[in-house]
């Protein structure tokens, strides 16, 4: 009896497997194609790239992805495929997704014996942590796309303005010694070409950021140090927040080499660069060249705060910056001369 028993046991553990095999269906009929779910990378709001292999193969007709919000997804549903002949890998880009939802995935490889397909995967899309705000329009006339994030409402782009609230007029300045000698509010562009004003928005001092007359539009004010901070906690904290922040787009200007971006806090934040960021008056004895001025477009964008460090000579503010090597969002004090970006939240 005990051994009829334990025939029966292992009869029961061998359908079991065969039948968790099938369902995987890593194996064709004649055992000559096989594939593999290697794994997702690049998950985004409604993307996510899969890479897949085929680790046996004989004559491939097609392999892909075929992906669903309920388990075991097969060809009859959502798939997308590539040619692939031999054993390779391969990826592809899975879109048209929902955020904030949980997606199975499996690979699969169709040959003349029929289809079969890799172990699942699971993942999650990302979730949209800002929603539209109202926008705003400054004094010279330039509208703003805004986002509602952590109860407050930032501005989707670089502050563009070239007057005060009360319709005082900011100067330009473009020599490099009235720049570094400034004491009042000034902007320029990156390197002083205007064409980058349209994409990156102006550059400014501090002194304008903090004149009495108003850089921001009416309702709206500078970010204080306190503000930003709270914004990086609400986004995972300084190490992560960097990647949320910037912009993901393709058509993105962000170096190659940047870590992978998600926008997943819809601040679009692009690459402007920095002017005279090591240069502050009474300190730089020569005037600099204006490739020294200027510097790392494309791999970095530095915000000022409306906050000074109360450094004891009270000639810098604090920053925050992303660039194109880490995730983070960077506090830092910089010398009140430089030329950065400004974002404005609504008060």
């Amino acid at each position: 009896m005990k051994k009829l028993i334990l025939l029966l046991t292992l009869t029961s553990l061998l359908l079991s497997c065969s039948n968790s095999d099938n369902n995987s269906g890593t194996n064709s009929p004649n055992g000559l194609l096989k594939v593999s779910t290697e794994g997702i990378y690049d998950i985004r709001f409604t993307s996510a790239n899969c890479v897949g292999s085929i680790t046996q193969g004989g004559s491939v007709l097609e392999a892909g992805f075929c992906y669903s919000n309920t388990p075991n997804p097969t060809i009859s549903g959502q798939h997308t495929s590539a040619p692939v002949t031999g054993t390779n890998s391969f990826t592809l880009l899975v879109s048209s997704l929902l955020a904030n939802t949980t997606y199975y995935v499996r690979a699969y490889a169709t040959d003349s014996n029929g289809t079969v397909y890799g172990t699942q995967i699971t993942f999650n899309t990302l979730n949209i942590l800002s929603s539209n705000g109202g926008g705003v329009i400054d004094i010279d006339g330039e509208s703003y796309s805004s986002i509602l994030l952590n109860g407050k409402e930032w501005m989707k782009k670089n502050l563009n303005v070239s007057k005060y609230r009360n319709g005082d007029v900011i100067p330009q300045i473009t020599d490099p010694t009235a720049w570094i000698n400034a004491t009042t509010g000034a902007w320029c562009y990156y390197e002083n070409d205007t064409a980058n004003g349209p994409i990156y928005g102006k550059l400014y001092n501090w002194y304008a950021v903090n004149d009495p007359r108003g850089l921001a539009p009416a309702g709206w004010h500078i970010p204080t140090d306190t503000e930003w901070s709270d914004l990086a906690n609400y986004l995972g904290g300084e190490n992560v927040a960097g990647k949320k922040l910037k912009d993901d787009a393709t058509t993105s200007t962000w170096d190659v080499t940047t870590n992978p971006a998600n926008n997943q806090s819809g601040f679009t934040g692009l690459p402007t660069g920095t002017g005279y960021l090591n240069y502050h008056s009474p300190a730089a004895p020569t005037v600099p060249t204006l490739a020294d001025l200027f510097k790392y477009k494309t791999k970095v964008t530095y915000w000022w705060s409306a906050t000074a460090t109360g450094n004891t000579t009270n000639d810098i503010g604090w920053t925050r910056n992303i660039n194109s090597t880490t995730d983070q969002l960077v506090r830092s004090g910089i010398f009140k001369s430089s030329a950065i970006s400004v974002r404005c939240v609504k008060n």
